[in-house]
C-alpha cells in the first residue's frame, strides 16, 4: 500500500524530537496546543443538543423527519464531517449526528472508560437509550464504522440498516501510522507534536482531492482535536481497538449492510470492502473511483446518492 507522504514527515519530526527530548522536556499529550480556544464556525450554524447519561454528555444534532439514522464520524473528526450528508438524508429521515467519546464536544463522565470496541459499542447504546431510539440505521465512517459494526454484531435487534464507509473491521492490513501511535512513549510524543500543520497533513492524506482540505475546513476540524480529553482518547483508541473482535463476529450482523469505499483510499486498501461484504450476511460493496478514505467529504456527489438510496425505504 502506498504510504502517504505526511507519514514520512511525521516520522522525521519524531526522530528530531527524540533527540531534542534529551535536552528539553516535551509537552505531554494532554497539554492543549495553540488555538485550543478557537470556536469552529460550524457550531454557530447548528442547533446543538446534549444527551445526559451516566457515561457521558453526548453532543449531537437532530435534523429532518422520518425513520431514524444515526451518523458516527471517524477518529479525530466530529459531526462537521457529515455537513454534506445531513441535509440530503434529512429529506426522508430523522438524522442524529452524534460525537462519541474522544470526538467533538462530547464530555466523558467516567474516567475509567476503556476506549476499546466494547466500550465504544456501549457508548453507542448509551446514546440511543438517552434519545429513545430502540432501533435505528447506523452510518459510520472509518473508526466510527468499526464501532457501529461491533454494535451491530452485539445488538443486531437494534440496527435496521448498517452503512460502513471505509471502515476497518477485518483482522487485516492496518493504517500506516499504527506502529507510531501504538508504540510506548512514541505515541505520546506523536500526540504532543501533532501541530495543526501535522494534523492537516493527516487529514489531507485521507482525501484523493487534496485541494479540498482548505484552511476553512481546518478551522472547523482542528479546534475539537486540541481538547486534551479528545487527544488522550484518540491515542487510547489507536492502542485499544482490536479488529479481531469485529472480524470474528461478522456473521452475527443481521441488518442489510452497505460497504462504501474510496478506490484511492491511502489509509486502508479498497480490497477490504469486498472482504467485509463477503462475510457480512446481506451485504454489498460499492467502490468509488477517484475517491479517498474520507469518501463522503472527498466525493460527496458520488458517495451520497448510493448512501441515500440504501437508507431510504422502498415505497
Amino acid at each position: 500500500m502506498k504510504v502517504p507522504h505526511w507519514f514520512h514527515r511525521l516520522a522525521a519530526v519524531l526522530v528530531a524530537a527524540v533527540t531534542a527530548v534529551l535536552v528539553v522536556a516535551v509537552p505531554s499529550a494532554s497539554a492543549s496546543p495553540p488555538g485550543a480556544d478557537h470556536r469552529p464556525p460550524y457550531l454557530d450554524s447548528i442547533e446543538s443538543r446534549y444527551a445526559e447519561t451516566d457515561l457521558a454528555t453526548f453532543h449531537y444534532t437532530v435534523t429532518g423527519s422520518g425513520s431514524p439514522v444515526v451518523l458516527i464520524a471517524g477518529g479525530g473528526l466530529w459531526q462537521y464531517s457529515w455537513r454534506d450528508v445531513i441535509p440530503e438524508l434529512a429529506r426522508r429521515h430523522t438524522v442524529y449526528a452524534v460525537e462519541m467519546p474522544s470526538q467533538g464536544y462530547t464530555e466523558l463522565r467516567r474516567k475509567d472508560f476503556a476506549f476499546d470496541l466494547p466500550a465504544m459499542s456501549a457508548a453507542i447504546g448509551s446514546f440511543l437509550d438517552a434519545v429513545g431510539l430502540e432501533r435505528t440505521a447506523l452510518v459510520g465512517h472509518s473508526w466510527g464504522g468499526a464501532w457501529s459494526l461491533y454494535f451491530a454484531e452485539q445488538h443486531p435487534e437494534r440496527v435496521t440498516k448498517l452503512a460502513l464507509l471505509d471502515s476497518p473491521g477485518l483482522n487485516a492490513e492496518k493504517a500506516p501510522t499504527t506502529a507510531i501511535f501504538t508504540a510506548p512513549a512514541l505515541g505520546e510524543l506523536a500526540m504532543a507534536l501533532s501541530t495543526r500543520e501535522v494534523y492537516t497533513q493527516g487529514i489531507r492524506s485521507t482525501f484523493h482531492h487534496k485541494e479540498l482540505v482548505t484552511d476553512v475546513m481546518m478551522n472547523e476540524l482542528w479546534p475539537p482535536f486540541t481538547r486534551p480529553d479528545n487527544r488522550d482518547g484518540f491515542l487510547a483508541l489507536w492502542r485499544n481497538l482490536d479488529f479481531r473482535l469485529t472480524d470474528a463476529a461478522l456473521g452475527q450482523v443481521t441488518a442489510p449492510t452497505l460497504v462504501l469505499w474510496g478506490e484511492q483510499d491511502e489509509v486502508l486498501p479498497s480490497s477490504q470492502a469486498h472482504g467485509l461484504a463477503a462475510r457480512i450476511p446481506n451485504a454489498t460493496a460499492t467502490i468509488l473511483p477517484g475517491c479517498g478514505h474520507t469518501v463522503h467529504e472527498d466525493c460527496p456527489a458520488t458517495a451520497i446518492p448510493p448512501l441515500t438510496n440504501f437508507l431510504t425505504p422502498v415505497a
